[in-house]
C-alpha cells in the first residue's frame, strides 16, 4: 500500500459529510418542533466535534449545517461546516472531520484552503499540521509536504502524526531507507500510548511489504508491539490488533496468547469470537499443527454451523488427508448443505464417497456439480480421477482430454499430465502416457513420481533403457530412501542384463518399503533366478503370491519349482 492509500484508509470517522456548495441556507426550518430538533441535533453533534464558541458568524454556520443535515441536504450542510470552521479555524475537531471528507473526496483544494488556515495559527497543533503534509502530498506538492511533516514533528516529536506523514512522503518517493529512519526515530520518540505504538507497528509492516527481508525493521516492529502489550489497557479491539499483528510479523506464538486470553474472556458466541476461532485455525493450519486447527474449526461451526460453510470444507479436506474419508464425506456434506455453490465441496465430497466405495454416490455428485457450473474443467478432471478409481481408463481418458481442451494453461500443469499419462498406461495406451508423462516432467523436471513412473513404464516394456535408467536415477536421487523408486532402478538394471548390480537395489528398496511389496518379491525372483539362485527364487515367488494372486508369477514359480 502507498502512501495516498494511507491517506484513504484513514476513513471518515464521526459524522459523514459529502458534497459541496457555495449557496447558503434559503430558509431555516419554520416549525417549532424543527427547531427544537436542530438546538438537539447541534448538541448532539457538540459531544463529537467542538461546538464553536465565542464568535457568532462561526456558531450560526455550524448550525445551519447540522439543519441542513436534518433535511438530508449533505453538500449544503458541508458548505455551512467548511464556512465555520473557516470562521474559526481554531476549531480543529471540526477542520480535521472536513479534511477527512475532502481529502477521501477528492476535494484537495478545499482543504487545502481549510487546513492552511488553521495550521497557519501558533498554536496550531501537530496533528493539524499533518494534515497539513498530507493534503500537500495528494496535491503533488512533495517538497512542502515533506517540510510541514518535519515542522509537526518538531512541533511535537511525542506525537507520531507528524512521523506518519513523513514516513508516507518518503515511502511513497521511494526513499526506503529514509523512510525506515522515520519509523526508528518515532519508536524512541513518541509517547508509550497503546495506540499509538499499534499504529506505529503498522507502519513497520507497511514497510514489510515491500522490503520482507529486513530482519531490522521486523524486529523493531516486535518491539513496538511488546511495548504496547506490556501496557494495561482494556480495549478488546485494540488487542486484536496487537494479534494481528504480531501474525503478519511471524510471531504466531504470541497472537495465539492473547487470541486464547480474548476467547477466555468473552465466552458467548458472537462474531468477535467467531474471528478469533478464524484466526486461530489459520495459524495452527499454517503451523501443521491439525489437532487445534480442527479444534479451532469445530469451535467455529458449533457456534455457527449454517454461517461458516467453508469451515465445514476444511474440516472436509483435513479428515480426508487423515485417511476418515467418512467424517470428509459428512464435512463436506454440511459445507455443500449450507453453500451449494462451494464448487470444489463436490470435487471433495466424490474423491471421500470413491474412497469409502460409493462408487454410484460419488458419480451422481459429480453430476450434480456438472448441473450445477456446467462443462467446466474441474467437473471435467475430477471425473476422469473418478473413472480412474473404479478401473475405467476409457472414460478416464476421455475426460481427461475433455479437460485438456477446456483448461487454461494455468491449469494444465504438471499434476494435470501426470494424471493424465498415468490414465492411459493403465488403459495400455503406452505412447499416449509417454507424451502426456513426459509433459509433466517437462513442466516439473523435479517431480520424482513422474520420473519413477515414465523410468518404469518403459524398463517394463523393455523400451528405451538407456532413457529409462536415467530418469529413474534422477528419481532416486531426489528420494534416496523411496523403495518404489529403488525397485525401478533394479528392474531397469535387470532389463539392461546386470543382475549383480540390480540385486542390491532390490534388497534395499524392500527394506525400505514398510509392507512386503508382490511387485519388489516378484523382481527379486527374476534377478535371483538370473543368478541361478533358484531356492531364493522360488522363496520370493512365494511370499509374492501370498500377498497378491497373479498368473505370471504362478507359472514362473511352477516352472521353477519343477526344475529345481
Amino acid at each position: 500500500m502507498n502512501a495516498f492509500h494511507f491517506i484513504l484508509a484513514l476513513g471518515l470517522g464521526g459524522v459523514l459529510l459529502s458534497g459541496c456548495s457555495t449557496a447558503a441556507p434559503s430558509a431555516p426550518p419554520a416549525r417549532a418542533s424543527r427547531e427544537a430538533a436542530a438546538e438537539d441535533a447541534v448538541r448532539q453533534r457538540a459531544d463529537e466535534i467542538a461546538v464553536p464558541k465565542g464568535n457568532p458568524e462561526a456558531f450560526a454556520r455550524y448550525a445551519a449545517g447540522v439543519s441542513y443535515e436534518l433535511n438530508d441536504e449533505e453538500a449544503q450542510a458541508v458548505q455551512q461546516f467548511d464556512s465555520s470552521a473557516l470562521a474559526d479555524p481554531a476549531n480543529e475537531d471540526l477542520v480535521e472531520d472536513l479534511t477527512r471528507r475532502f481529502l477521501h473526496d477528492k476535494q484537495t483544494d478545499k482543504a487545502l484552503a481549510l487546513l492552511s488556515k488553521s495550521a497557519r495559527r501558533p498554536e496550531a497543533s501537530a496533528k493539524i499540521v499533518s494534515w497539513l503534509a498530507r493534503a500537500q502530498l495528494q496535491a503533488g506538492l512533495t517538497n512542502q509536504a515533506l517540510a510541514t511533516a518535519k515542522l509537526a514533528i518538531q512541533r511535537q516529536a511525542n506525537l507520531l502524526d507528524g512521523y506518519e506523514c513523513q514516513f508516507e512522503i518518503l515511502f511513497q518517493g521511494r526513499q526506503r531507507a529514509e523512510a525506515l529512519k522515520t519509523l526508528r526515530r518515532a519508536a524512541a520518540e513518541i509517547r508509550a500510548e497503546p495506540f499509538a505504538l499499534e499504529a506505529l507497528a503498522r507502519l513497520h509492516i507497511e514497510y514489510l511489504k515491500e522490503q520482507p527481508n529486513d530482519t531490522q525493521a521486523k524486529a523493531g516492529a516486535v518491539a513496538v508491539l511488546d511495548r504496547a502489550a506490556l501496557i494495561k489497557f482494556t480495549d478488546v479491539q485494540l488487542w486484536q490488533r496487537l494479534a494481528d499483528d504480531y501474525n503478519r510479523l511471524d510471531q504466531p506464538g504470541k497472537a495465539v496468547g492473547i487470541y486464547v486470553q480474548l476467547l477466555s474472556e468473552f465466552p458467548e458466541a458472537s462474531q468477535f469470537r467467531d474471528i478469533l476461532h478464524e484466526n486461530l485455525a489459520a495459524i495452527y493450519y499454517d503451523a501443521a499443527d491439525r489437532t487445534n486447527a480442527i479444534k479451532q474449526l469445530q469451535a467455529l461451526v458449533h457456534d455457527n454451523p449454517t454461517r461458516y460453510p467453508r469451515a465445514w470444507l476444511v474440516l472436509g479436506e483435513m479428515a480426508y488427508q487423515d485417511n476418515k474419508p467418512g467424517e470428509a464425506a459428512e464435512d463436506f456434506g454440511n459445507a455443500l448443505h449450507w453453500d451449494p455453490s462451494i464448487e470444489q465441496a463436490y470435487y471433495d465430497l466424490a474423491l471421500a464417497q470413491l474412497a469409502l466405495n460409493k462408487s454410484t454416490e460419488a458419480f451422481e455428485t459429480l453430476h450434480l456439480a456438472m448441473q450445477r457450473f456446467g462443462n467446466a474443467f474441474s467437473c471435467e478432471f475430477y471425473t476422469a480421477v473418478a473413472y480412474v478409481r473404479v478401473k475405467n481408463y476409457a472414460e478416464a481418458i476421455r475426460h481427461f482430454k475433455e479437460a485438456e481442451v477446456i483448461g487454461q494453461p494455468a491449469k494444465l500443469d504438471y499434476w494435470f499430465y501426470f494424471q493424465f499419462g498415468a490414465a492411459c498406461e493403465r488403459g495400455q495406451q503406452f505412447a499416449s502416457a509417454e507424451q502426456y508423462l513426459q509433459k509433466c516432467i517437462d513442466l516439473s523436471p523435479g517431480f520424482s513420481e513422474a520420473l519413477n513412473y515414465l523410468g518404469y513404464m518403459l524398463a517394463d516394456r523393455g523400451e528405451q533403457l538407456p532413457r529409462a535408467r536415467a530418469l529413474i536415477e534422477k528419481a532416486v536421487k531426489l528420494d534416496p530412501k523411496n523403495g518404489a523408486y529403488l525397485d525401478s532402478l533394479g528392474w531397469v538394471l535387470f532389463k539392461l542384463n546386470q543382475p549383480e548390480q540390480a540385486l542390491p537395489l532390490l534388497l534395499k528398496a524392500e527394506q525400505y518399503t514398510p509392507e512386503a511389496d508382490p511387485t519388489i518379491l516378484d523382481h527379486l525372483g527374476e534377478v535371483y533366478a538370473a543368478l541361478h539362485q533358484t531356492g531364493k527364487a522360488v522363496e520370493a515367488w512365494k511370499k509374492s503370491l501370498s500377498i497378491e494372486a497373479n498368473d505370471d508369477v504362478k507359472r514362473k514359480l511352477d516352472r521353477y519349482s519343477g526344475g529345481s
